[in-house]
């Protein structure tokens, strides 16, 4: 009796080892599910040697197709969420059914503080792209969207506490101080929010929210615009937000999602191109499903005049489409941290959107753009004994140069500039504060131990200077000019 069931225990048990196998070719991919690249089945041999990792990677990959897979992470999630209250798949379950980023909770309790210097770098980088698109008869106008958790804190969890100052409060200062044009989001949201401009279930504004944002965003840019004051809605519970989607694979719950009636002018898009109903793209774009919308480029002859718009955006600025796209002849609209600023032209308005959560985004790579020519006397500074690693790419567009300053340096109000001498010239240019940190590793250059990328420089210099020779390069900033070598240029 005790070895039959010993038998009968060693089948059930090997049946339900084998299960998952043989339910695998039966089940739906869980790519189609999770919205994500699963891991690829390994191979014994890797680049002419035995695969050392075999056993891990084929471990990721079998785990990424176990039958069910999605339904357990939902259940999973349910009690560790819903019933414990504990962030699990980058989600914070706050309280009445609220979800948050957890990166949110960084800036909410001011854990990921940026340094003085990248603040200042951030504001320094929006003023020059200002310099540029002014110059060349356009608006510029920098919108820096509130997180959630910084409109609806009290939905937050009890154990996080709000700090009194963060990087969005801090860039905001720097902003205003040194005169670029922005609209203060947040104070604008939290003015609106007993209208309920965000989502429950979602880490962005709905559409009541963008349709608020977008008129703050009209007005700050002093355009004239169409308001959209009168128009009617229809409320409906049939949005599936992505924190509800991160959370629960499959299931979860819905969110309310505000539909206007407004009869906008027709248009058409030039990119994506061959768009045959352009009414059906667009709503494609306003869904949930975020597909195909890193360069969006549309024309509204409806208008009557030549305006142009160049928007700068992450997934917030999805639900400003069709509000936009009303209001200007021609738009572009480009999801990126790095805007090609030369490709803009003249009497263009350049929005620059970015989320809260973000902001350090803005210096992670240098813009597209040629470095304004400065007088030689800007950035005096007296001569140090330390020296600046800078590197020289001579270009087609133009010459940039790239590096970093020693750990110690201080930027003085966010500004540093790029100096080339030789026996006959001398031209000073003022270059962004951003450390060019993804160039410099791709090139594999050795950086010296004191340089570290807390103070670095990038700037493109436009050939219309007839460039030809040897030239000594100076770095300038903080008071100090810094040598950085010489560089030949062809």
């Amino acid at each position: 009796m005790r070895k039959g069931f010993k038998i009968v225990y060693s089948f059930i048990f090997l049946i339900i080892c084998a299960l998952p196998l043989c339910l695998m070719p039966f089940v739906k991919n869980n790519a189609k599910i999770e919205k994500r690249e699963l891991n690829k089945l390994p191979s014994f041999v890797s680049d002419g040697r035995l695969n050392i990792d075999f056993s891990s990677q084929f471990e990721a990959w079998f785990n990424d197709r176990i039958p069910f897979r999605s339904q357990l992470l939902s259940t999973a999630n349910i009690i560790k969420g819903e019933a414990l209250h504990t962030p699990t798949s980058n989600v914070i379950v706050g309280k009445d059914g609220w979800l948050f980023y957890e990166s949110e909770g960084d800036d909410y309790m001011n854990t990921n503080a940026l340094t003085d210097n990248q603040v200042s770098a951030i504001a320094v980088t929006l003023s020059l792209i200002e310099e540029n698109i002014t110059n060349k008869g356009g608006r510029f106008l920098f919108v820096p969207m509130p997180n959630k958790a910084s409109v609806y804190g009290e939905y937050m969890p009890s154990s996080y506490e709000k700090a009194d100052e963060n990087n969005l409060t801090r860039v905001m200062d720097k902003v205003n101080e040194l005169g670029v044009n922005y609209v203060d989001m947040n104070a604008v949201m939290t003015a609106n929010k007993d209208k309920g401009v965000y989502h429950r279930r979602d880490s962005h504004w709905n559409y009541q929210g963008a349709l608020i944002g977008y008129n703050a965003i009209m007005d700050g840019l002093g355009k004239e615009h169409k308001t959209y004051e009168n128009a009617g809605y229809t409320k409906r519970k049939d949005w599936r937000g992505d924190l509800d989607k991160l959370l629960y694979p499959v299931g979860g719950f819905m969110d309310y999602q505000y539909y206007y009636d407004i009869d906008y002018d027709n248009f058409a898009f030039m990119t994506p191109a061959r768009v045959t109903d352009n009414k059906a793209q667009l709503e494609i774009f306003m869904s949930d499903k975020e597909l195909g919308d890193e360069l969006i480029v549309t024309s509204n002859r409806q208008t009557g005049d030549d305006s142009s718009l160049y928007m700068v955006r992450d997934s917030f600025g999805r639900a400003l489409l069709p509000f936009m796209i009303d209001n200007y002849a021609n738009a572009t609209f480009k999801r990126t941290d790095c805007p090609d600023v030369n490709s803009i032209s003249g009497n263009c308005d350049l929005v620059y959107e970015i989320v809260e959560r973000n902001l350090g985004r803005i210096i992670g790579t240098a813009p597209f753009m040629y470095a304004p020519l400065r007088e030689n006397s800007f950035g005096e500074g007296e001569d140090t004994d330390e020296n600046a690693l800078a590197i020289c790419d001579v270009l087609g567009y133009g010459i940039r140069i790239y590096g970093g300053i020693y750990d110690g340096a201080e930027i003085e109000n966010g500004r540093v500039y790029v100096r080339l001498e030789n026996e006959s010239d001398t031209y000073t240019f003022e270059a962004f504060p951003i450390y060019e940190k993804e160039l410099i590793e791709k090139r594999g250059e050795k950086l010296p131990d004191d340089i570290t990328g807390k103070v670095g420089f990038s700037a493109i210099l436009s050939n219309e200077y007839e460039w030809s020779g040897r030239y000594d390069l100076y770095i300038i900033c903080g008071g100090k000019s810094y040598e950085a070598g010489s560089v030949d240029i062809k």
